[in-house]
């Protein structure tokens, strides 16, 4: 698929230092380069129907065609991305080049731009995208080869909103769905919603006169199975500033918005973006921050359900792999650490200098009861006294891993 590939092994050493760039509170991403490509998946169950794409993704050089960027520990969450009725690919490079530089890989279908578009096979399209991503990363000869994660979502504006509903309602193995003013289709979106019950975020805007949220946004919310589910509602919001600027939405929108595009489409990724780090990387603190930027963004308003089920729940036991510190950090002499799975199963922890050497390793036996407690006595595999700095602990399990960056004194 790439022709421009140098070396795709993953390098821990290249992780690590990302992670310390950003400081590493919970899974949050690195800032990766931007890589692009245009290109075509085909899809074998369906006569190998050809679906164009333009794909994003973090790259080690931003361009077009460059390598894969390493992956964060898991790998990169895949997404596909639907466009509005007769509105093109690119008019999404904002929400998909915000995305793949916060280490998601983005593929904006080219589907679907037919005068009579077939919803059915618009959501079929989105479906497969998510899972040939996802196949890449298991595939030898692609550059994205053991960088992608077991985690999806299929998002989209107006028409392909609707149909990103279609797909995930046919797709149980799509995690999440997220849609800017998503449209009511044929087959109903709305009937769709009720086989859903996986993490939602529906965008509306109060200035909508092409998809009114009362009859569109509001019966899709309401309509939902369950699972953690927000409709979000941004003040003086329009239905076209979800896209680029396009003539043809334009003379289809009689009303204008009481805000910016740039505004509108700001605050919209302010929230995406936590969100989808939230539920694709299973995220307690984005999942948190998400709810603390609800709650004080101005000129947003919200519904919201099944908030327990986040992933992780603020307050709750965790939904996937949690490794928290149990004492100060920087620490001397000796740093507790508090780990909690969801699933059973051994754990391995170990800690690592910032070279990516491995340092010591603390334990790989299963958690009792799913918890544990356990402690770094700042000494190597050899009981040396390893030297003051920066070393990153990480505690993986068959399904994911976590990281903790800690600061050892001396």
């Amino acid at each position: 698929m790439i022709n421009q590939i140098r070396n795709p092994a993953p390098r821990l050493a290249t992780l690590i230092l990302a992670l310390l760039a950003i400081g590493f509170a919970g899974t949050a991403l690195a800032q990766y380069p931007i890589g692009t490509l245009d290109t075509t998946y085909y899809d074998p169950d369906r006569n190998n129907r050809a679906v164009p794409v333009d794909l994003y993704y973090p790259a080690e050089y931003p361009g077009q065609g460059q390598l894969p960027a390493d992956p964060p520990p898991g790998g990169f969450p895949a997404i596909a991305c639907g466009h509005g009725y007769l509105l093109s690919a690119g008019l999404y490079a904002w929400v998909a080049n915000d995305l793949a530089a916060s280490g998601f890989v983005v593929a904006v279908a080219r589907t679907g731009g037919e005068l009579f578009p077939s919803h059915p096979t618009f959501a079929l399209d989105l479906a497969f995208l998510t899972r040939a991503l996802q196949a890449a990363g298991d595939d030898p000869e692609s550059p994205f080869f053991g960088r992608m994660r077991n985690r999806s979502a299929v998002i989209g504006h107006s028409m392909g909103g609707g149909c990103s509903f279609l797909a995930a309602a046919g797709d149980p193995l799509i995690t999440a769905v997220a849609g800017f003013a998503p449209a009511e289709t044929n087959p109903s979106a709305i009937a769709a919603c009720g086989q859903i019950s996986r993490p939602v975020l529906i965008f509306a805007g109060t200035n909508d006169c092409v998809t009114p949220p009362a009859s569109h946004q509001i019966p899709m919310y309401e309509a939902l199975a369950g699972g953690w589910r927000t409709l979000l509602t941004i003040t003086g919001a329009s239905h076209c500033q979800w896209a680029a600027p396009s003539t043809i939405c334009s003379l289809g929108e009689p009303c204008s918005a009481d805000i910016s595009r740039a505004q509108q489409q700001t605050t919209t990724l302010d929230f995406l973006r936590l969100w989808l780090t939230a539920v694709l990387f299973d995220d307690a603190a984005s999942a948190q921050s998400f709810q603390q930027l609800l709650a004080s963004t101005p000129g947003v308003a919200y519904q919201q359900a099944g908030l327990e089920t986040a992933a992780p729940p603020a307050g709750g036991r965790a939904q996937g792999l949690v490794l928290r510190p149990g004492s100060a950090n920087p620490f001397q002499g000796r740093l507790s650490l508090s780990l909690e799975a969801a699933r059973s199963g051994p754990v391995i922890v170990e800690i690592f200098d910032t070279a990516g050497r491995r340092v010591r390793s603390l334990r790989t036996e299963a958690l009792a009861d799913r918890a544990a407690s356990l402690s770094w006595d700042g000494r190597d595999q050899y009981g040396r006294k390893a030297p003051a700095g920066i070393y990153l602990v990480r505690a993986r399990d068959a399904a994911q891993e976590t990281w903790l960056r800690a600061t050892l004194l001396r």
